[in-house]
């Protein structure tokens, strides 16, 4: 039974009692819910880059850095990090063992999921904030881990999870518009984004990356001037259009070679370079690595942690 003023830790110690019902040694683990994943890592991880997708990823032991700009953003047990945005980041896992891994549980959300809440539940808007960057940390409360545990228990019958998940990711999604951080989890997931045309932006950039763009073409997309876009898009991802592009391409084409058995200038081509040159100097500058010698450390590094790359699909 739940008890409205139990301890913290209490409520995380029994998550983590659901969480090791799933025997996997690191990496992800998707559950009975299409929507609730696990993610572990049993040692610390070098900085690793990836896409950070829409959702809630709940941290329940261990503790992880977000890295933005030139800033180091740490959380741990009890925190969360969220973002109604794919968003190029890189980040690392601070503090995790074998006897006490990091474990973080992650819930796809849409922000016609928020929505929809929002707007059964009449709320209002809660005031206006300035726009702000893409993702963001907060404290998670007790209600939405009492929720939350109520979801992993629910996973261990396949069967009652396909008819009822679905109502209590709504509670869930009420529970943090409703505790102590929910105006800034409206604001951030919900108000500014979709009100600014970001999003649509966004996608633009996503499905267009490989070929040129211009600023006129993605602003037409997103709905406003290019001076507008320019502001808007870059206090939300932290990065211009361009520059959002750009890493798109280099996410991708690392992707490409680590997994598709494809030489550097046929991976830099297909993500829309025209100069192999350029190409190399921007992957360099990025990842602090030429590719081949890139893609070869991080083929060392896996066979020492193998799935830490993975650890950044949040």
């Amino acid at each position: 039974m739940l008890h409205q003023n139990e301890p913290f830790p209490a409520v995380l110690q029994r998550l983590l009692q659901l969480c090791d019902t799933y025997s996997f040694p690191r990496g992800i683990c998707e559950t009975g819910i299409s929507f609730i994943s696990l993610l572990k890592a049993d040692q610390p991880t070098t900085v690793q880059y990836g896409i950070f997708n829409p959702g809630i990823c709940i941290v329940i032991q261990g503790s992880k850095t977000l890295i933005y700009r030139n800033s180091t953003y740490n959380y741990g047990a009890g925190d969360y990090i969220a973002s109604n945005l794919e968003m190029p980041i890189k980040g690392q896992v601070t503090h995790a063992t074998q006897i006490a891994p990091y474990l973080a549980i992650r819930i796809a959300f849409t922000t016609d999921e928020i929505a929809s809440v929002a707007l059964d539940a009449k709320f209002k808007a809660f005031g206006e904030n300035q726009l702000t960057e893409g993702a963001f940390i907060g404290k998670t409360g007790l209600e939405v881990l009492h929720v939350l545990e109520r979801l992993l228990q629910l996973a261990e019958d396949r069967e009652a999870a396909d008819f009822l998940a679905p109502a209590v990711k709504r509670e869930l999604i009420y529970r943090l518009l409703t505790d102590e951080g929910g105006a800034r989890f409206y604001n951030n997931m919900l108000l500014h984004h979709d009100a600014a045309g970001i999003s649509k932006a966004i996608q633009y950039v996503k499905t267009n990356y490989e070929r040129a763009l211009t600023i006129e073409e993605i602003a037409q997309a997103g709905g406003m001037s290019p001076s507008t876009l320019h502001h808007k898009f870059k206090a939300v991802t932290t990065l211009s259009p361009i520059q959002y592009q750009k890493q798109l391409r280099l996410q991708e084409a690392r992707r490409i070679l680590l997994t598709d058995d494809m030489d550097v200038t046929s991976a830099a081509l297909e993500v829309g370079y025209e100069s192999l040159t350029q190409f190399n100097r921007e992957y360099k500058r990025f990842f602090g690595l030429p590719p081949l010698k890139d893609i070869r450390a991080i083929s060392n590094q896996a066979k020492e942690s193998p799935h830490a790359d993975e650890m950044l699909k949040l």
